[in-house]
């Protein structure tokens, strides 16, 4: 029988906004780039339309594995407004397996793609590994997302782990998500990776097995490696993936600063899962004092006013509540809703793309923006000029 988190039942599940799509189309574009030994490098950049972000995340698959595994988070996190790429390795099969010409190759990637604009690295497996690797020697990238990590020594590196050699030299957050201990990911030896890091920090998802870091998974890693689930279902285990990865890579690209809050003890969500034994902290986390929870509700003005076509709203809850906000035009006429839902307490923030209900564009003029929740109730007035 599954253990679910109190949200709106003694059924609901572990899920908070994140977990779904977000509010961007995406659109895909598929090239090549030659690297070392004259060799071609096949790569897929998910862009999401009209996002004003310049960050770029490099999704790195796992060993004998190709980027089509990756294609549905790649999607994922593009739908909330972050371009990502990933890419084939070329050195990373049972017929080759030299991750240090790896690295190399993320490297000139990286700066194929970024052109000096800042980099998240984000790897699967042995994937994450060669990510570590490769951002210690970009000078664009600025955070790093490990996938139930596995580091591994290698006559090419002198006999060393690479990702726990490669640690120390890094500046740059390093936090992680892992699995059960299984052969499939070494038993968990990149843990001590994140204890090596001066900006280290992991945490271990109960029942998740190395397959549930691959969206779309396939046969051969079920087969190989899928673990047994008798206190959460596999929905649960990929909405709180899902959740807190992307939470990690909207805060680091200033999408949604506060977004990182959901890692953190006293978060409400953070704190939910804690309580019904869904993940478990594995590092020490400093808490920044930065991290703000609201003690109030407000609603504050939207940003650029004017706009087009998008604008940002930035809310405060509280406490957890059904929110609301809604668009209107100057007639009082609904246009849209971009929230309606249950929220954690904190501060929120929402894109309005200047876009009814049924996603047609609407013409310039004065619009009103309303957030209801509880008792409070606030509008403001924006300017969409075309």
């Amino acid at each position: 029988m599954f253990r679910t988190l109190s949200i709106f039942s003694a059924q609901a599940i572990l899920i908070a906004n994140f977990s779904d799509s977000g509010p961007y189309e995406v659109t895909t574009i598929s090239s090549d780039i030659s690297v070392t030994n004259g060799q071609t490098l096949d790569y897929t950049i998910f862009m999401p339309e009209d996002s004003q972000s310049s960050v770029h995340v490099l999704l790195v698959h796992s060993f004998t594995r190709n980027m089509s595994v990756l294609s549905d988070l790649a999607q994922h996190y593009a739908s909330w407004g972050i371009s990502v790429v990933t890419m084939d390795l070329i050195h990373s099969s049972i017929f080759e397996n030299d991750p240090l010409q790896d690295v190399i190759d993320l490297g000139l990637l990286s700066a194929h793609i970024s052109e000096g604009e800042p980099i998240i690295y984000v790897g699967h497996s042995a994937g994450a590994m060669r990510a570590i690797a490769s951002a210690v020697s970009d000078s664009n990238a600025i955070a790093i997302l490990g996938l139930d990590l596995t580091d591994g020594a290698y006559e090419q590196t002198g006999g060393d782990f690479l990702a726990l050699s490669n640690t120390p030299e890094l500046s740059i957050p390093l936090w992680g998500l892992l699995a059960e201990p299984s052969d499939c990911n070494a038993y968990g030896n990149g843990l001590d990776v994140y204890f090596e890091s001066d900006h280290g920090n992991a945490i271990s998802i109960i029942e998740a097995d190395h397959c549930d870091f691959e969206l779309p998974t396939n046969f051969l890693c079920t087969f190989l490696c899928q673990g047994s689930n008798d206190l959460f279902s596999e929905d649960e285990i990929n909405n709180v993936i899902l959740n807190l990865s992307t939470a990690y890579l909207l805060h680091h690209s200033g999408i949604q600063d506060d977004a990182i809050s959901m890692w953190m003890p006293g978060n409400d969500y953070y704190e939910g899962l804690i309580s019904v034994g869904a993940i478990e902290q594995l590092t020490e986390l400093e808490i920044s004092s930065e991290i703000f929870f609201p003690d109030r509700f407000a609603l504050y003005p939207n940003y650029p006013n004017p706009f087009n076509p998008l604008t940002n709203i930035t809310y405060d809850i509280k406490s957890n509540s059904h929110v609301k906000v809604n668009i209107a035009n100057i007639k009082g006429n609904h246009i849209r809703y971009l929230i309606n839902e249950y929220q954690f307490s904190g501060t929120h923030s929402v894109l309005w793309n200047g876009r009814d209900d049924n996603g047609n564009p609407v013409p310039s003029g004065i619009y009103f923006y309303t957030m209801t929740v509880n008792k409070y109730r606030k509008s403001n007035k924006m300017i969409l000029m075309k």
